[in-house]
């Protein structure tokens, strides 16, 4: 086994745990514009503090994969909490998976990366589990869908650029440090305009986001790491899609735990959002793997 891939894996369920606590930070804050940015911030701040400890490079002639992969990630990252507080985690994190698809294409025209037939395969098994996902009906939230479909195509946008930093010889601690602070930073005027007067926060909220910066971070720790072992985007994501089934079993344990803000599922809910996070999972697996 490639050591990138427990790496990978172990990201994705920490990733899911963070994803699906974010609904709870709607509870917490006392404005629900405030979230999308002080998640971010806060784990922009976090990562920060990390910079005395880490060896920089020179980043010149990287400028535009730096504020590349900051860009596409804070737009993205906005996007799935919105997404997350119009739908259910559940329904909404497993759909991050759909992000492999904007891989194929953008991979093969950034980082000359092909693909074989096998992807539409998989492709029309993925559009399978976001039936079973929306609970087997065959209408959902499109709002929800809309904003995931932009989450996607900005966090492949990321992936690409994260990738490019790697095989320039950028480190693990160091990309990750570019990629949580330059996001913050670039939406700091938008927050400053946004959130003009509320920038306040309770300290219940604080305590909320202290919680998901810091599991944010720590995945994201791992996240880079199985990128700088790979040094791909294809057989990253690959097993970044088990973030959906990890993100229903959050779900369960979350809701177990008592913890108001959280969505409550019906067991057959459970029962098909687990087998479409699955089918997802396995469908996208097979079209990469066939090309692998």
């Amino acid at each position: 086994m490639h050591t990138y891939i427990p790496v990978a894996l172990l990201a994705a369920l920490i990733h899911a745990f963070s994803s699906v606590y974010s609904k709870r930070l709607y509870v917490l804050a006392d404005r629900p514009q405030q979230v999308a940015f002080y998640s971010l911030f806060s784990t922009g701040l976090l990562c920060g503090a990390l910079m005395p400890f880490v060896h920089f490079r020179d980043p010149s002639g990287a400028w535009l994969d730096v504020l590349g992969a900051g860009g596409c990630f804070a737009l993205g990252y906005v996007a799935l909490l919105r997404a997350i507080r119009i739908g259910d985690a559940s329904f909404v994190v497993p759909l991050i998976g759909l992000k492999i698809f904007f891989i194929a294409g953008l991979s093969a025209l950034f980082l000359a990366e092909t693909y074989g037939p096998l992807v539409y395969a998989g492709g029309i098994g993925a559009m399978a589990g976001m039936f079973l996902l929306g609970d087997g009906k065959l209408h959902g939230n499109p709002r929800a869908l809309a904003l995931m479909l932009f989450t996607t195509f900005c966090y492949a946008l990321t992936d690409i650029f994260l990738v490019r930093l790697f095989r320039a010889g950028f480190g693990t601690l160091e990309v990750m440090i570019y990629l949580f602070v330059v996001s913050a930073l670039l939406l700091v005027p938008v927050a400053a305009v946004t959130l003009k007067g509320r920038l306040r926060i309770n300290r219940r909220f604080a305590g909320g986001l202290l919680v998901y910066g810091s599991v944010q971070l720590l995945g994201g720790v791992f996240l880079m790491l199985s990128f700088a072992l790979a040094k791909v985007a294809t057989m990253v994501n690959i097993v970044q899609s088990a973030r959906g089934l990890f993100a229903v079993g959050m779900v369960w344990l979350i809701t177990r735990a008592g913890l108001e803000g959280m969505e409550r599922l019906s067991r057959r809910q459970y029962l098909l959002r687990a087998c479409g996070a699955g089918l997802m999972t396995l469908s996208i697996s097979l079209a990469i793997l066939a090309n692998g």
